[in-house]
């Protein structure tokens, strides 16, 4: 018999056939997460088909990453026969989730249904796990491990089989198998970043906190929606068992638990939580050519030329920002890239039936005069703003550049009118699909990064220089908010930079709702190919865009591509 120790049983029938177990509270672990109270849940309310619960720090706080929030608030929602959600946040402060625009939620599929996974739940110190109704089989549980839940830092943690087949926790270079060692942790960083060279073990362009647990008796998913900063760790430990941890430095606790049981159904359980695949235009499955370095554009006549006097089928001719003048967005150069040849090359592909697409970068060159965007750009002052207010000004190719803010209401709009500008299909270039690049945000600026946007840069001695990383303890903002240490977070997740703001559009940046960059940073990417798509589509109604872009969150798959980065 189990003695259950400090434990209130609560036994709820879901649909007449699920109940909530209690869990045993077990010994502690040696590492000082483990040590921590953890929380007893109180005030547990069930009906049909979800249970709330407050959640109160157990004991003396840990304090070990910042002061622990002393209560908590639990909501658990059979959604689908095969999907639960389980949400931990702030009992009285409001903390930053995913917003709704970006990562749509999907709605419970209503009455009556037969869930095929259950939670289960232990309330003196909380715990929980999710197990298969049909054979008892946990398929996560946080026994023995206390939650952890600081405001910039969450602790979460599951046990898993001792060689538990771990697939997901993208985007990165690591073996398809992730692998789980005694002598090793595996850490997936989500933090994207320009990874040039995608050096494995280190985070890439990427964040996709999702993985399939495989199994002899079947697959199971895991999703996190959070988009902050977070690392990831699997490591074999002491006895039969793996575990997995979740260390995120913000945010809130939002699971979906995907049944399976076989990994095509876990797959289609993602899609409809994170939204079935973008349909492609047909001719994009055909043979493509691209890369950086074209000299000019009769040497792209060239490359087309010779495909054909070879014989192959080229689809599709891509070309890289070298088109453009002096590497400004919305322009090209008029010498070795003249507009009017340009055009001429796109006419003749397509009446061969042939398909043209052309890169676009977000960051917007600040050249009044010679760049119209960034004219336009600040007359609706669209771009993501520092703390005091005024436009971040990084450097990326041209030199000094501004960065849309996607979450401003007008900036979708803008992107629109500068593709309906440059891609007019009469009086601009007629492309078929578009390249997306630099989307992290990238940028070769280390904080702190306070360019006038009038600055002139040399480009070619930023590049020479880029690697000379400044020592992280010479180089710390004084930006906080509210008290929070944006620049460098009580708990550092494993950046393969030393700074979260390094290379990219600093954390404490502003966006036009109040969020802050240090949130909502893995979703630049994503939100930029969302008005990419938007914007293609206005010019060109009822025609599938074809869109790849080179960062993302979990979800954009049902409006872009993905492409490798710079995979040499």
């Amino acid at each position: 018999m189990i003695r259950l120790r400090g434990l209130s049983c609560i036994y709820l029938l879901f649909l007449a056939s699920i109940r909530l177990v209690p869990l045993v509270n077990a010994s502690s672990a040696s590492d000082l997460d483990d040590q921590c109270p953890g929380y007893n849940a109180v005030n547990v309310q069930v009906t049909e088909t979800d249970l709330t619960a407050d959640l109160i720090l157990a004991g003396e706080p840990c304090d070990i990453y910042g002061k622990d929030i002393q209560k908590l608030f639990l909501r658990v929602e059979y959604q689908t026969d095969s999907r639960i959600r389980v949400r931990i946040t702030d009992a009285f402060q409001s903390r930053y989730e995913v917003p709704e625009s970006v990562f749509p939620r999907p709605k419970p599929a209503g009455n009556p249904f037969s869930p095929t996974i259950k939670f289960r739940f232990a309330t003196n110190p909380f715990a929980f796990s999710v197990l298969r109704v049909e054979t008892n089989e946990v398929l996560f549980d946080t026994e023995n491990y206390p939650l952890v839940f600081a405001p910039q830092y969450i602790r979460l943690k599951t046990t898993l089989p001792a060689n538990a087949n771990i697939y997901g926790l993208g985007e990165h270079t690591d073996s398809f198998r992730l692998p789980i060692d005694r002598h090793h942790t595996t850490t997936r960083t989500l933090w994207n970043r320009d990874s040039f060279g995608i050096s494995p073990g280190t985070n890439l362009y990427g964040a996709h906190p999702i993985y399939f647990d495989h199994r002899t008796t079947g697959t199971h998913g895991v999703f996190m929606l959070n988009s902050n900063g977070m690392d990831i760790k699997l490591r074999k430990e002491d006895g039969d068992h793996a575990s997995l941890e979740y260390n995120m430095i913000g945010g809130a606790v939002d699971l979906y638990f995907l049944a399976g049981p076989n990994p095509i159904d876990v797959a289609r359980q993602y899609a409809i939580v994170a939204g079935m695949p973008a349909e492609i235009p047909y001719w994009s499955l055909g043979l493509h050519q691209c890369r950086f370095g074209y000299k000019d554009i009769d040497e792209v006549k060239g490359v087309i030329a010779n495909y054909s006097a070879a014989g192959i089928p080229l689809e599709t001719m891509w070309i890289d920002i070298d088109y453009m003048d002096d590497r400004l967005v919305f322009t090209t150069d008029p010498n070795k890239y003249p507009k009017n040849q340009i055009q001429k090359v796109v006419k003749q592909l397509h009446e061969d039936d042939q398909h043209f697409i052309m890169m676009v970068d977000p960051a917007v060159g600040t050249r009044s005069g010679q760049a119209g965007a960034y004219d336009r750009g600040t007359q609706l002052d669209v771009w993501v703003k520092g703390p005091d207010g005024k436009p971040h000004v990084g450097i990326v190719w041209p030199g000094a550049t501004v960065f849309p803010d996607w979450f401003h209401p007008s900036a979708n709009a803008f992107w629109a009118e500068e593709f309906k500008r440059f891609f007019d299909p009469k009086d601009g270039f007629d492309i078929d699909g578009v390249w997306i690049d630099m989307n992290e945000p990238a940028s070769f600026c280390y904080p702190p990064c306070n360019l006038d946007p009038e600055a002139v840069v040399d480009i070619a001695e930023v590049m020479l220089t880029l690697d000379n990383i400044p020592p992280l303890e010479n180089v710390e903002s004084e930006s906080e908010s509210e008290e929070l240490n944006l620049n460098r977070p009580p708990y550092a997740i494993q950046n393969a930079l030393p700074r979260l703001s390094d290379r990219t559009v600093p954390v404490d940046a502003v966006h036009h709702n109040g969020l802050l960059e240090y949130d909502t940073h893995n979703l630049y990417g994503s939100m930029m190919s969302i008005a990419t798509r938007e914007a293609m589509l206005a010019r060109k109604p009822g025609l599938r865009p074809f869109i790849i872009t080179r960062s993302t969150f979990a979800g954009i798959g049902s409006k872009t591509g993905k492409w490798l980065g710079d995979n040499i």
